[in-house]
């Protein structure tokens, strides 16, 4: 399998656990009671720090994974993949992984360093679409 699919397939199982942490953090917040529940808001009650970043992170993710998820399978679709595809794809594994956990952790100049490194590398994989 090409190192691009792969990519795709990291991202993909990390999307698929990301809300994993938010979760974790909702149920300390506000009980297990409530997250078994339609999730009405807590008058007084707001998420940790953390899980709030987190969740921010985690949406933050579902607005660029969809770039990434057309330019590979465009490329692919169409043979385009090369030494640059390669690096990119990979790139923009490493650097939204990055992300995710610089968010969490409160680091904002990584948060801010990764984001822009990943958002590079998907503009330059969906410029590799273009013909």
């Amino acid at each position: 399998m090409q190192i691009e699919f792969i990519s795709l397939l990291s991202m993909t199982i990390f999307f698929l656990f990301a809300w994993f942490p938010v979760s974790v953090g909702k149920i300390n917040t506000f009980g297990k009671k409530w997250a078994a529940s339609n999730r009405d808001p807590l008058p007084g009650k707001e998420l940790s720090g953390w899980a709030a970043r987190c969740e921010r992170a985690h949406n933050n993710l579902k607005d660029n994974f969809p770039g990434f998820i057309v330019a590979i399978l465009l490329l692919g679709l169409t043979e385009q993949f090369d030494r640059g595809t390669e690096i990119a794809s990979v790139v923009y594994v490493i650097s939204r992984l990055a992300h995710y956990f610089s968010y969490g952790l409160g680091h904002v100049l990584g948060r801010a360093l990764f984001y822009f490194i990943g958002l590079g590398s998907n503009i330059y994989l969906l410029l590799k679409c273009i013909p």
